[in-house]
């Protein structure tokens, strides 16, 4: 599968202290990639790299599979990016805003009601920026970031300050661009967001990569609690208890933790093979705020 962005080994420091150490990101072209990481853990530090802004040491950085040091003016051409909190003309109008990056691209009036069609802000299109909500602010800055039509979207923190149904009209235009064949490589905090809208996430802690991976083998990484109740609980824990740690909760219950759906099949076969009936099945699987915070952890012992 072809890499929108790849890196190698990229590492950066300030004086003394590592920013980043070793990170080689891997993210598939027509991926929503998720970059999670504490505030501080060097997610700004990777997304200014990736942009030129900051200057990478060696030949590290590559985007569609071309070198960022060698070709940067052509990469950020075909890149759009929205960084810390939206940059606008406030006493503009939204229209004029766009009218005004439209001296740079020529690419008529319109893509600037495709675009604000798009970001659903066509309504507020004759509002002053100033006079717009947070989440509008934010879906200006992101009608500005491809508005030349971009094959890769960088966004650090995007959903900062929303409300929630911001974030979710956020969501939806993040879902609506990938379907449109974009890449987009998000930064956020807000795990459970990532959960909802991304295919592929890395995570950095202290500035290290802990995980990279897609979303399903992040969460296959964890365990689920699952709860039975069925026909005979006694019979049913003499028959698991070899391979798997099971408590009896009560008369016809019983709970054991699992490890992914082929171990669950173990269960369910070896509980119906042996003459018990299974009533009903209740299942907790950790979240990724928990995976989150385990890995986090693992990576200090």
């Amino acid at each position: 599968m072809m890499e929108s962005i790849s890196t190698k080994d990229l590492s950066y420091s300030i004086g003394s202290k590592t920013i980043l150490n070793n990170i080689s990101l891997n993210v598939p072209d027509g991926s929503i990639y998720g970059y999670l990481g504490r505030n501080g853990a060097g997610k700004s530090t990777t997304i200014k790299l990736l942009l030129g802004l900051l200057e990478e040491n060696g030949d590290q950085i590559f985007i569609q599979n071309k070198s960022l040091k060698q070709n940067r003016t052509e990469i950020l051409s075909s890149t759009g990016n929205l960084i810390e909190s939206p940059c606008f003309y406030t006493k503009l109008t939204v229209f004029e805003n766009l009218k005004y990056l439209d001296i740079i691209y020529g690419k008529g009036s319109k893509r600037i009601d495709e675009v604000l069609e798009l970001v659903d802000l066509s309504k507020e299109k004759k509002k002053k920026a100033s006079a717009l909500s947070m989440g509008m602010k934010q879906r200006l800055g992101i009608a500005m970031a491809i508005f030349h039509d971009p094959k890769l979207l960088i966004l650090d923190e995007p959903l900062n300050g929303l409300d929630p149904q911001g974030i979710f009209a956020m969501r939806k235009l993040f879902q609506n661009l990938n379907n449109q064949g974009k890449t987009i490589f998000l930064s956020s905090h807000i795990l459970s967001e990532l959960e909802k809208t991304a295919t592929h996430i890395g995570i950095i802690e202290g500035g290290k990569m802990v995980f990279q991976g897609t979303k399903n083998e992040l969460l296959s990484q964890v365990e689920k609690n699952v709860t039975l109740k069925v026909s005979n609980s006694e019979k049913a824990v003499s028959l698991l208890q070899k391979a798997f740690s099971v408590t009896q909760n009560d008369q016809n219950k019983i709970s054991l933790n699992i490890n992914n759906e082929k171990e669950f099949n173990t269960v369910v076969a070896t509980i119906v093979g042996n003459g018990i009936e299974i009533y009903d099945i209740e299942s907790q699987s950790t979240n990724l705020e928990q995976i989150f915070i385990n890995l986090i952890s693992k990576s200090h012992d």
